[in-house]
């Protein structure tokens, strides 16, 4: 105990007979702004960007058979389904994209929250094959992906705007 005592003297003792400094420390950054009325005062600009990239994956299809295996689901039998376009809106919310199936060459079907299909045909030169992996696209002011406007990247680097939506309705094939 009078060992500690000792030490905590030591240590402490300097600094008590130290001399206080007459002036702050100068600081690290000097920080100068230019007076209001200052005739060379130029102005400030603050340029704040904010970028939004929303990535919608792939599920499995004929054209990208690769991709994991579907869960297994308890059916006996399970009905062919044909599907038929019918017109749609020329804007869809962007947050309610869930997927993306490649089906055809040149367009992709997005699929959405409330379990619709949307058809989605690519412009000229593009290829559904590109979007095998799923594709981001960039969000915008009002949250909506619009046919004529916006544009979806694969991953591989392609830049695809989208031509035309269409709205897929299943209807049940008869086998013969």
């Amino acid at each position: 105990m009078l060992t500690a005592a000792a030490l905590m003297a030591m240590i402490w003792g300097p600094v008590a007979d130290a001399p206080m400094p007459s002036q702050p420390p100068e600081p690290l950054v000097a920080i100068s702004l230019p007076a209001p009325g200052e005739a060379s005062a130029g102005f400030w600009q603050v340029v704040i960007e904010q970028q939004l990239i929303i990535r919608v994956p792939a599920r499995r299809s004929p054209i990208n058979n690769f991709m994991a295996a579907p869960t297994p689901e308890m059916r006996l039998r399970q009905i062919p389904i044909e599907w038929k376009e019918k017109k749609a809106p020329k804007c869809v919310a962007m947050r309610d994209i869930t997927g993306m199936q490649a089906t055809e060459r040149d367009s992709i079907d997005l699929i959405t929250r409330q379990r619709q299909r949307l058809r989605a045909q690519l412009n000229r030169g593009c290829r559904a094959l590109d979007f095998y992996a799923g594709f981001y696209m960039q969000g915008t002011k009002d949250g909506r992906l619009c046919e004529d406007r916006d544009e979806i990247h694969a991953r591989t680097g392609a830049k695809c705007q989208i031509d035309k939506f269409r709205l897929m309705v299943p209807v049940p094939r008869d086998e013969d």
